[in-house]
């Protein structure tokens, strides 16, 4: 079983644990988020290409939003699923910088890929519609997400867990930083 924190707080923090064997193989099912037509064909999951896509690919850029959807729900979708289409094609830059400014804290981007590659051979990301809120002066989208694949050693695998974002709402002071969408933590564990 494997299980995968990333935990943020002011400053985000990542801690990767194994715990023991992997799940049972992997689900082939997709989850899509059916308010948004263009979010919906990203949110499908598609297998590992045999070289990664650089990041400038069409498939790594979310879609541009008027600047009132960029701060609702479909700015949390796009940078939610700008980490999955990244995860699955093994464009780690891009999956690290959803985590915001600094990444991770506690891994560096070299880390970061260092553990993607040696634990996953491929990755499935599923990622349904999520629930938005908000508290203590800031907005939270919180999403079930599913990982399946292959790992590194050819068996199959299956991570279940919730991948928080948030962003701070507009108020005088706010860095840019703060008021864009990042992911706050991502609990995924054998399941």
């Amino acid at each position: 079983m494997t299980c995968i924190h990333f935990i943020g707080a002011g400053a985000l923090a990542l801690a990767l644990a194994a715990c023991s064997a992997p799940a049972p193989g992997p689900e082939a099912s997709d989850a899509q988020d059916t308010s948004d037509a263009s979010a919906a064909t990203a949110a499908q999951a598609t297998p590992i290409p045999a070289q990664p896509t650089p990041v400038a690919s069409v498939d790594n850029q979310a879609p541009v939003l008027v600047p009132d959807s960029e701060r609702g729900a479909k700015g949390a979708r796009n940078v939610l699923l700008t980490w999955a289409r990244a995860l699955e094609n093994r464009n780690y830059a891009t999956a690290y910088a959803q985590f915001g400014q600094s990444g991770p804290n506690g891994a560096s981007l070299a880390d970061y890929t260092s553990w993607w590659k040696r634990h996953y051979k491929t990755i499935t990301v599923a990622v349904p519609t999520g629930d938005m809120e908000g508290g203590a002066g800031s907005l939270y989208y919180t999403a079930p997400a599913t990982l399946t694949g292959e790992t590194v050693d050819g068996k199959p695998y299956r991570l279940k867990g919730d991948v928080i974002l948030r962003r701070v709402n507009d108020v005088d002071g706010a860095t840019p930083d703060q008021l864009r969408w990042h992911i706050m933590s991502a609990d995924l564990k054998a399941a």
